[in-house]
């Protein structure tokens, strides 16, 4: 009787063991589950916001890149004046129409010159362009003022732009404030928001304008007073908020709501919104945009659409896959062991949860990988996405055969390595950026998050992340930073590049005590061409005058367009001795001015077009690089006093 009391107390213990087992294994399968449900969760919620924020910065940067094509437009509006003795109303109309800014920059109302008017000047311009064929012209508002202006061109000249003609500008005074900023500073000037002249009926709009100053002096005066003495009037734009930011955010409203305000995120100086305020939107991205010496605030608000597209079932499937496969462990080591055969069904079924689970993985964009801690990272599990990339299969990285280190390029392994040793020193997730070239030779860039897993003495063991192909967004940002250097005429570099580099060389002539020069290029009688052939002709030859000034300078040498008609090229190691390297650049200047001689063909037609070559030798003693600039510039006009098709040469300051 003791021996079979004592076979059940064992056997009572037994299962009391058992069923405390599946307890603690339920909880922790389901404390697990939770925590893992939170890390995709947190995970997923990081890479949509950073998807989105990215998006945000491409559209802000797209405005402005367009608003800095606008500007850019004014500036060779005002470089029109500069070169000309005076530009008629005919030549102010064909040079904005030879622009076609409904094509390649939509959403500007006009491009117009204002002429500024002493009091004791009014009565004859008005008397002037009325003569011109414009009976009716008058300057308004009315009232006597100390200064007026006047809208003399607008163009299109259309209806709506007519209702422009002949205001003044000066006389309102948000307008006024950005005349004179753009006055006293010689750069281009933004208005806060208006309400254009051209608005009437029911559709106004908010809307703002854009100034840059035009001197009597070909060259910008170098003094306050100066400037305010020497003001002719201003080269403007007008523009429709609405019709312009239609324009530029087009291709950005299926994901993001913009708003776009003056100075500060209120009601009264909203220039534009694409739909009213969702107070609901997942994401909001704010950022200061500086337009024409004015802060603009942009504002991103995620769509629904957006956040459709951008919505993962992943962490529900994990939340209820990991709580069900919780509670069906639960029950298998719960159940009697008689049930053998119930056991091994559970068990196959949860194998089959386990295959549904790694395909889930395996579908996840991007690439999935563990890996060793060093280089070369030797793989212990990658995803098939690794395959679209490099061009093995994940067999190959698992058995050894490859690693990820064998595509990755040499020169951004340092990089990796400290973005790695960073995220450990912190205990904190890590991101990098790197290239990757595949077997076919292809380049890539990719984006790498992942963490660092450690043992509990915090030693590294390996790493866990994911590589997401971001090639197409870094050709995207290429493209953007090229338009702000390269001239898109003739792909050379513009004067903002020119700059950075004649910095860049004046310092090495300090560094190296080597002797430099830069010539200054002008192009005799430029607009006789775009006057007699048309402006496509003189598109032609500039191009074809960029093309031979690459060919006659050396490799390595800079040459740039500067505007218009000019071009600069700089030379740099010339020699030790002034009169050597002033030797040197004299015998380069020569070839170029014999190969610029050459004749130009254009179709049937036949151009001999000669230059004007202003020489500045340099040691590095200047201290700016605009100095440099100006004196090739006055060393050009002399060339131009001197009969043209020749050169003049300064020396070193």
């Amino acid at each position: 009787m003791k021996q079979d009391a004592g076979t059940s107390q064992v056997r009572t213990a037994g299962l009391l063991d058992r069923s405390t087992a599946a307890w603690l294994a339920l909880v922790l399968g389901l404390v697990l589950t939770v925590v893992l449900w939170r890390y995709v969760d947190d995970g997923l919620e990081e890479r949509t916001r950073d998807r989105f924020s990215n998006h945000a910065a491409l559209a802000r940067d797209n405005l402005l890149s367009r608003m800095q094509a606008y500007e850019q437009v004014l500036h060779g509006g005002a470089a029109l004046f500069a070169a000309s003795d005076k530009v008629g109303r005919g030549e102010w109309a064909a040079y904005v129409s030879a622009l076609h800014l409904d094509r390649s920059l939509p959403g500007i109302q006009g491009t117009g010159f204002t002429l500024m008017l002493p009091a004791a000047r009014l009565e004859a311009h008005v008397a002037e362009v009325r003569a011109e064929g414009f009976p009716d012209y008058r300057v308004h508002p009315a009232g006597y003022r100390d200064q007026y202006s006047s809208i003399v061109y607008l163009e299109p000249f259309d209806a709506r732009n007519q209702r422009a003609f002949g205001y003044d500008m000066y006389s309102e005074p948000v307008r006024r404030e950005a005349m004179e900023r753009a006055r006293d500073s010689g750069r281009a000037a933004l208005t806060a928001r208006v309400t254009l002249v051209q608005e009437f009926g029911t559709e106004v709009q908010p809307g703002f304008l854009i100034y840059v100053p035009v001197y009597g002096s070909r060259m910008p005066p170098d003094s306050l007073e100066k400037r305010r003495a020497d003001l002719v009037g201003f080269v403007y734009a007008p523009f429709r908020a609405h019709d312009m930011m239609q324009a530029i955010f087009r291709e950005d409203l299926r994901n993001a709501d913009v708003e776009l305000h003056d100075l500060h995120d209120r009601p009264e100086n909203l220039l534009y919104a694409s739909g009213a305020r969702n107070p609901a939107a997942r994401y909001v991205v704010t950022h200061q945009v500086e337009v024409a010496g004015r802060d603009w605030v942009a504002r991103f608000s995620s769509t629904p659409a957006f956040e459709a597209d951008h919505a993962s079932a992943e962490p529900a499937l994990i939340l209820y896959g990991g709580s069900a496969l919780s509670l069906m462990l639960f029950a298998v080591m719960h159940s009697n062991a008689r049930h053998r055969r119930r056991m091994r069904a559970a068990a196959l079924h949860l194998a089959r949860s386990r295959d549904a689970f790694r395909t889930l993985v395996e579908n996840v964009p991007g690439v999935v990988f563990r890996c060793g801690i060093e280089p070369p990272w030797r793989v212990i599990h990658i995803s098939r996405g690794i395959t679209a990339l490099t061009g093995a299969t994940p067999d190959e990285f698992v058995s050894g055969r490859v690693s990820l280190g064998d595509f990755i390029l040499q020169e951004d392994f340092p990089a990796i390595m400290a973005a790695l040793e960073d995220a450990r020193a912190r205990h904190v997730n890590y991101e990098v950026e790197y290239r990757m070239c595949g077997r076919d030779q292809r380049v890539r860039w990719v984006s790498e998050r992942g963490r660092v897993a450690t043992d509990p003495d915090d030693a590294p063991l390996r790493l866990d992340g994911v590589i997401i192909d971001i090639t197409e967004r870094k050709t995207a940002e290429e493209a953007i930073r090229n338009l702000a250097f390269v001239d898109t005429l003739t792909q050379l570099p513009n004067r903002r590049f020119l700059l950075d580099r004649l910095r860049q060389g004046l310092a090495n002539a300090r560094r190296h005590g080597r002797h430099g020069a830069l010539f200054f290029i002008d192009i005799d009688h430029f607009k006789r061409v775009n006057d007699t052939y048309g402006h496509e002709a003189g598109d032609q030859l500039l191009c074809e005058i960029a093309a031979r000034l690459r060919q006659t300078v050396r490799e390595g040498d800079t040459v740039a367009r500067l505007g218009g008609d000019e071009f600069v090229v700089m030379l740099e190691d010339l020699g030790d001795i002034a009169t050597e390297a002033g030797d040197r650049a004299t015998l380069i200047a020569g070839n170029i001015l014999s190969a610029l001689n050459e004749p130009y063909v254009f179709g049937e037609i036949r151009h001999h077009s000669t230059p004007s070559i202003g020489i500045a030798c340099f040691d590095g003693s200047e201290l700016r690089a605009e100095d440099l600039l100006r004196r090739a510039d006055e060393a050009m006009y002399r060339a131009k006093a001197g009969g043209r098709n020749r050169l003049e040469t300064l020396g070193a300051s």
